[in-house]
């Protein structure tokens, strides 16, 4: 069994790759689970933001809209579109492909990353795609079966950190500082790596920043979106649910 991922671009008449055209250079990024859609765009301009606001909400119901601080981004939180429109996640579900996201909107196309067990729907995916609209691969490659189930996600997390802020996070969850009450400070920190204060401090807030930039997409959508218990995965682990049973028996 192999495992495959899939990056493309399309563009056909799909109301996000559409409105993307409209704003060039403008990337608008968009994560969809839970029956929710996050939309992030990284603008302040109010005047491209009121026509974005516009176009979104033909789009779907927007529930919620907020501008981030920081990067002072605007986020849409809407219904999922995938049921009234020709969503590019309608056609890759029925070829066993899943998105890893986020799915980006740029300049009249849209930007996607697949993976998939199943090789051979990769031809029928781009012939769906090309009855739509122009469809180009921008890379096909096989990947080890060690990256499931988590490494392809964790790499979306955590893959535009560097090494140091890496080494900086890790060190104070290690020392304590995030305990409460907090065991130890940043100097604490710094002087047992032989650095001073102020730099440790920078490696460790651009860190933070980073984990909470590429979490909170996530957050937010689980906060907001509709999560069946029935079907969700279970918290508990393997062993877990065997204590749990009937005198341990399984099945």
């Amino acid at each position: 069994m192999s495992l495959w991922e899939v990056t493309f671009r399309t563009q056909y008449e799909y109301p996000f790759i559409r409105l993307s055209g409209r704003f060039p250079g403008l990337p608008i990024s968009m994560w969809c689970n839970w029956n929710r859609e996050l939309l992030q765009v990284p603008t302040t301009d109010p005047s491209v933001l009121k026509e974005l606001e516009r176009e979104v909400r033909k789009a779907g119901r927007t529930v919620d809209q907020w501008v981030e601080a920081g990067e002072t981004r605007i986020f849409m939180l809407q219904k999922c579109t995938c049921g009234n429109l020709d969503s590019p996640w309608n056609v890759w579900e029925k070829h066993d492909f899943m998105d890893a996201p986020p799915a980006v909107y740029k300049d009249g196309w849209g930007y996607f990353r697949l993976v998939t067990f199943a090789d051979g729907g990769t031809q029928g995916l781009f012939r769906d795609f090309a009855k739509r609209g122009p469809t180009e691969l921008i890379r096909k490659r096989e990947l080890s079966l060690q990256v499931l189930p988590t490494s392809i996600w964790v790499n979306s997390l955590f893959g535009e950190m560097t090494q140091k802020q890496i080494d900086a996070l890790l060190k104070a969850h290690r020392y304590g500082y995030y305990t409460s009450p907090r065991k130890i400070t940043t100097e604490n920190v710094a002087s047992s790596l032989g650095v001073s204060r102020s730099t440790y401090e920078e490696h460790l807030r651009k860190a933070e920043n980073r984990v909470m930039e590429a979490l909170v997409p996530y957050l937010q959508l689980y906060a907001s979106g509709e999560k069946p218990t029935e079907k969700m995965p279970s918290k508990e682990t393997a062993a877990d649910l065997a204590r749990a049973s009937p005198s341990g028996q399984r099945g």
